[in-house]
């Protein structure tokens, strides 16, 4: 699964573009000047996009027809994760995310480097930045039997950034939330293409579940079970058993006066989900999940 490093920065001059895009949100240039200026801020190669008044996709030019398929795919995860998010009656965002499907790994690199101004940290694939100037999140499809279908990728970020956007641009989490949102995401949707995968990733999450000493959302769990434990457990919270607490659960990462962040289990106690109830019910949940 793509790593998603959430970029959340307030204030002005992050992103300066041509001058394009130094202005709050609700004042941002039209969508096709800002995809214009963040994929030409990457390189010169050409560009395709296709957009509706949520998201906006942005491909190489030799992939354009792909564009309008990943805009149909990005659209049914936005709305779906809109919902489980708190977002039933509004918009997450008041202009169209704009994604950036770069053709490699340099030219994502040139994108976290040039344009979220910051390093690339190992083993990322994609990215999101939401703040006072921003709103886009660009990524590179990693092949290989392991990764998810490229419509699915896009998807999982366009998820991902509701979810980034309802913890809030100064709210630190983990990027297992997010980024393990946009799995549930795929989860909840079941889209024929993708099932033999989460199919997989099902029993991944079986067996992580069977073999696991401590709770998913410690800091502590790592190793191969770190991944599929924590995304099935997201599953459990956004589409599952606390479903209706989620957005609330979201909203819970603002830190009190003199805290420097609100730690996973707090968020979940804000909410009104019982951590001992969150464990053994996914306990017995996820060992069986199809």
């Amino acid at each position: 699964m793509s790593k998603i490093n959430l970029i959340r920065l307030m204030g002005l001059g992050v992103l300066l573009l041509c001058g394009q895009l130094a202005q709050a949100q609700a004042e941002m240039p039209p969508v096709a000047d800002r995809a214009k200026a963040l994929w030409s801020a990457v390189g010169p190669t050409p560009f395709a996009m296709a957009a509706n008044s949520h998201v906006a996709i942005v491909v190489p030019k030799a992939q354009e027809k792909r564009a309008q398929e990943y805009l149909t795919i990005a659209e049914k995860y936005r709305q779906t994760a809109a919902k489980a998010a708190g977002y039933a009656t509004e918009n997450p965002w008041p202009t169209p995310l704009v994604v950036l499907v770069l053709p490699g790994k340099d030219e994502f690199g040139i994108y976290v480097r040039r344009v979220q101004k910051r390093s690339l940290e190992s083993g990322e694939t994609s990215s999101i930045a939401i703040g006072d100037e921003q709103l886009h999140a660009g990524l590179w499809l990693r092949p290989g039997k392991t990764m998810a279908p490229a419509d699915m990728q896009v998807g999982e970020l366009v998820a991902a950034a509701v979810a980034a956007k309802r913890i809030g641009v100064k709210n630190p989490s983990p990027d297992w939330i997010s980024d393990g949102f946009g799995r549930a995401t795929s989860h909840k949707l079941s889209l024929q293409p993708f099932r033999a995968f989460l199919t997989a990733d099902k029993r991944r999450a079986n067996a992580a579940c069977k073999t696991l000493t401590t709770q998913p959302w410690s800091e502590s769990t790592a190793g191969d079970e770190a991944e599929p434990s924590r995304n099935s457990l997201m599953y459990l919270l956004a589409y599952g058993t606390f479903s209706e607490k989620f957005p609330a659960f979201l909203g819970a990462f603002v830190p009190e006066e003199n805290q420097e962040k609100v730690e996973v289990e707090a968020a979940m106690t804000k909410a009104g989900v019982k951590a001992d109830s969150a464990w053994s019910t996914w306990k017995s949940w996820a060992v069986s999940w199809r």
